[in-house]
């Protein structure tokens, strides 16, 4: 019984901690994009567009986890800022696409390879052999999550 406690108080450690990481990188992030006056939503919609092909505002939500009107109001800030061009799709008048400026590309690269060295800084000290190692076993926790959300499990209850 001992071992099953163990393992149970292992597994709860790991999420604790996992969330006490969540936590810390998207803190972390936040006050690094906003360097750049943006925040974190905005930029990772500028690293998924991309000059060529547009990307329709659903798609968008689905990539950035928001909602519709959430991408609104993203598209908007970063229209207004002149870094994303919304265009009407030749298939569907309904649907717009969503391309990166030249600007935007830009601004997009310059925060991006800031970005990357941001994070060198917070993994350089693991070899790269245990990096992984590590990378892989969180490969196996997103797969567990993917089909638990996409189960019969992930039906939310309405509280109402």
């Amino acid at each position: 019984m001992d071992n099953v406690q163990d393992v149970q108080q292992s597994e709860q450690d790991i999420y604790h901690l996992l969330t006490k990481l969540f936590l810390q990188f998207d803190d972390s992030d936040r006050q690094f994009f906003n360097e750049y006056g943006l925040n974190t939503r905005q930029f990772w919609a500028l690293y998924h567009l991309d000059e060529q092909s547009g990307l329709s505002m659903v798609d968008l939500s689905k990539v950035l986890l928001t909602d519709k009107s959430n991408v609104t109001a993203i598209v908007d800030r970063l229209e207004a800022a002149h870094y994303v061009r919304r265009t009407t799709a030749a298939h569907d008048r309904r649907v717009f696409l969503l391309t990166l400026t030249p600007e935007g590309r830009k601004v997009r690269d310059y925060i991006l390879q800031r970005h990357n060295s941001h994070i060198h800084k917070m993994f350089s000290s693991l070899p790269q052999k245990e990096l992984k190692r590590f990378f892989a076993m969180l490969q196996t926790i997103s797969g567990n999550l993917d089909e638990y959300l996409s189960s019969e499990h992930s039906v939310r209850v309405s509280t109402d």
